[in-house]
């Protein structure tokens, strides 16, 4: 369904050019869910945004391909790939109050983008968005249509702005972040439900994410990213546990539920490189435990776990 090879980005800033996505490369299948996991700053939103070219106008991209179905999405006009965004490829963006209109009513949001679409009737759009908010679980879909954004609770406009990227059918969903700042009884409602529409509609999701938590819950494949890096991807099950990067590792070994009750959470030393500035060797040196010399001097090269469990670690064997 989808497949990005390669792809590397930068932005023109006052400073010069900065270089963000360094040969990132991932798939995802037709009812399969691949979750990209990192910590903020690490390029999983700018992987996203730049399938349906949505990045501003001082980003560049510096090489790779963004295949959908075959076309480079890459190569597309603004023109052509208008046909792709809303239609084809949907798109949950992180915040859903400012993803939704706030002094519209929700129903006509979801009306217009049907309408735009589709291009078929009103009576018709206002039939695909009462059985579209009752896919999203809303039992009284005609008068959740009739309230404003503000009206409604996080966990609801969630599901709107779900709605709204799945009013039409699309054959990928990009999800960014989409249980933000949701309490977890509401996290779990949501993931619940895109596991169900991608089930029901065979759609595949594109996860962006830095909880692990919600990886281990509904992803299929994983890609872990650093400093604009893939370090590590995989079937979610290989990677969780049998992760083989130190970074992958690192992560894991800090979420609370590894933690026994005396003994201190873990912590990854130091930060995040400035990407103004970025390293000659692998990405992840100066926080890592293994590195020598050559980490510092060279790009790891791929090593595989299994087919289809991959990393870059120059040490990890050893």
């Amino acid at each position: 369904m989808l497949n990005v090879e390669n792809l590397s980005i930068s932005f023109d800033t006052f400073e010069g050019r900065i270089y963000v996505l360094d040969n990132v490369s991932f798939s995802v299948d037709k009812g399969e869910i691949l979750a990209i996991v990192g910590e903020s700053g690490s390029g999983k939103s700018v992987s996203a945004y730049s399938i349906l070219g949505l990045l501003d106008r001082n980003s560049n991209i510096e090489n790779g391909q963004v295949l959908f179905e075959n076309t480079d999405l890459l190569k597309l006009n603004r023109k052509e790939i208008q046909e792709y965004r809303g239609k084809k490829i949907g798109m949950v963006f992180q915040e859903p109050m400012t993803a939704l209109h706030p002094t519209m009513k929700v129903g006509k949001q979801i009306l217009n983008v049907i309408i735009q679409n589709s291009g078929v009737s009103k009576e018709k759009a206002a039939e695909i968005m009462l059985k579209n908010l009752r896919d999203v679980h809303f039992d009284n879909p005609e008068y959740i249509a009739n309230k404003y954004p503000f009206e409604l609770s996080g966990g609801m406009r969630q599901r709107i702005v779900i709605c709204l990227a799945m009013c039409n059918e699309p054959k990928l969903l990009i999800a960014d972040e989409p249980t933000t700042a949701l309490d977890v009884t509401i996290q779990a409602e949501i993931l619940n439900l895109m596991k169900e529409l991608v089930k029901k509609r065979n759609t595949a999701v594109l996860l962006i994410t830095h909880d692990f938590s919600v990886v281990r819950t509904v992803s299929d494949k994983v890609c872990v990213m650093y400093g604009g890096k893939v370090l590590e991807r995989g079937y979610t099950k290989d990677v969780l546990e049998k992760p083989e990067h130190p970074y992958t590792k690192a992560l894991l070994n800090a979420l609370p539920d590894k933690v026994q009750p005396d003994i201190r959470l873990q912590e990854i030393k130091g930060e995040v490189p400035d990407l103004r500035y970025r390293p000659k060797g692998c990405i992840f040196a100066s926080r890592c435990f293994l590195k020598t010399g050559r980490c510092l001097r060279e790009v790891p090269p791929q090593k595989k776990a299994s087919e289809d469990h991959v990393f870059y670690c120059w040490e990890v064997d050893k």
